[in-house]
């Protein structure tokens, strides 16, 4: 929450500077964008989440504790019949009370009971007993069956499944932190390259304004010396048309600048009316760095190598969790009913064990999936391969653009020189009537030109090692040596 305030302090500040026209640095516009930018917040939302989902993973090595509630209701009840246990008991007990009638008929008159004697005695004797022993039907469950109990389940070992998903879970909140740094090296290296661009074309608006003044005394020069008759008409009409183009340039360089401005604003989320004023120079920073250490550099903190090196972690961690499952899974439980009323004479109060459990077969499914894992490790070896030709070939052809770019930076002092010395010559050949008009307007132009050219090689030259930098995710480096120099 804290940060949350923090954040929207700043870019109220950032705002509120805006508006009364105070100044803005690169570090201040990069700031202000790293606030802004929604990729980088949606990021950050997504990283909170993978850590929300990596300490749900450390919960599957506690107990589980479940509460279940459950109706059932059965065809029949269930019932244990034992009268033909009873139907024998009255049998047994009535053969016995024959034969001591039998022997007590035989001690008194001397002969045993009779047949039809027997059958009246046995009936008697029968009817007695069965209303002496109940029947003995016994209902082990109702129809209707409700029950309530409480369930324990804690995993001993599963494996090695649990272990594996939760490194699995921590190998993604690095993935994830991973993607985050990159796109903020892409927020670095996109509001500095617009910032420049911007600084670019504020130079070249500056260069076209020149060349339009100086374009314009050369044609009120050339109106004075045509009155004077000293120069031919098509020598003002020259004059004419370069201070006609001259200010078409003038006008679609500003029109290119308030272009930059727009893109500049959008990109910082400011405000349409908003004066921006850009106070970090374009200036030429002499670097020293060699081909093969800036390669170093790359290979050892490029971003997308090391997200394909968790990758191919996350992917190890994945075949052990398959190959778990290969082993017996141990656990304990126990279980303790709460509603007593539906228990039958067969089920425990409560009851507690240990578990354990072993697939035996699953139609090559285990198989299946191993060798799947090893054809994702091979594939992510591969892409690793590719990223670091790639990236390498990336390397060398900022490094040399960058070093091209040097060579020629260091070539326009003098060409510089050069060409204001010769527009000091055409005009001053001009005004004496010894020039003609389409040399100063030549003068000028080449002037404009190499100045514009020394600009864009300037502006390529940081380009290129803006580029490289953000390679080895380092582009804050090479901004602080940028911010130093004012």
């Amino acid at each position: 929450m804290k940060r949350r305030l923090l954040s929207l302090l700043l870019a109220t500040l950032s705002l509120v500077a805006v508006l009364s026209g105070e100044e803005w640095s690169l570090q201040r516009a990069i700031d202000r964008a790293l606030t802004v930018n929604h990729e980088l917040l949606s990021r950050q939302k997504h990283i909170d989440y993978l850590k929300a989902e990596k300490s749900t993973a450390l919960t599957k090595y506690f107990p589980r504790l479940n509460l279940n509630l459950s109706y059932t209701k059965l065809n029949d009840p269930i019932v244990l019949d034992l009268d033909p246990m009873r139907n024998l008991l009255i049998a047994l007990q009535t053969q016995d009370k024959l034969s001591d009638l039998d022997t007590q008929m035989l001690l008194k008159s001397g002969r045993f009971l009779t047949a039809q004697e027997r059958s009246v005695y046995s009936q008697a004797i029968s009817t007695a007993i069965g209303n002496v022993i109940p029947n003995l039907d016994m209902t082990l469950l109702d129809q209707n069956v409700f029950r309530t109990n409480i369930e324990l389940f804690q995993p001993i070992w599963i494996g090695g499944k649990i272990q594996a998903l939760n490194r699995g879970a921590s190998l993604q909140v690095q993935e994830g932190t991973e993607e985050l740094l990159i796109s903020r090296e892409a927020v670095l290296e996109e509001t500095s390259r617009i910032y420049f661009l911007n600084k670019l074309l504020e130079a070249v608006v500056d260069i076209h304004r020149k060349a339009e003044e100086g374009i314009r005394l050369h044609y009120k020069r050339a109106e004075d010396l045509y009155r004077s008759g000293l120069v031919a008409k098509y020598q003002l009409l020259r004059a004419k048309v370069a201070h006609s183009e001259a200010q078409k340039n003038l006008k679609n360089s500003e029109d290119n600048l308030t272009t930059a401005r727009t893109v500049l604003r959008n990109l910082l989320e400011l405000p349409d009316n908003a004066e921006v004023t850009l106070t970090t120079p374009l200036k030429y920073l002499p670097k020293s760095e060699k081909s093969g250490e800036v390669w170093s550099r790359v290979e050892a903190n490029n971003g997308t190598l090391k997200k394909l090196e968790i990758k191919k972690a996350l992917v190890k961690v994945k075949k052990k969790a398959d190959l778990a499952e290969y082993l017996p899974q141990i656990y304990a439980f126990g279980r303790y009913e709460i509603a007593k009323d539906d228990l039958s004479l067969l089920d425990p109060e409560w009851a507690v064990g240990v578990g354990v459990k072993l697939n035996l077969f699953s139609s090559g499914e285990k198989i299946f999936k191993m060798q799947a894992d090893n054809r994702l490790i091979q594939e992510v070896e591969e892409k690793k391969k590719e990223v670091v030709t790639l990236l390498k070939s990336l390397s060398d052809k900022l490094y040399y653009e960058a070093d091209a770019k040097k060579n020629s930076l260091e070539t326009y002092p003098t060409r510089l020189e050069e060409a204001e010395e010769n527009l000091k010559l055409a005009d001053s050949r001009f005004s004496t009537g010894l020039g003609i008009s389409l040399e100063v307007v030549d003068a000028h132009l080449m002037l404009q030109k190499i100045q514009t050219e020394e600009l864009q090689a300037l502006y390529e030259y940081n380009l290129s090692w803006l580029k490289i930098h953000g390679l080895f995710q380092n582009t804050a480096e090479i901004i602080s040596q940028w911010e130093a120099q004012k």
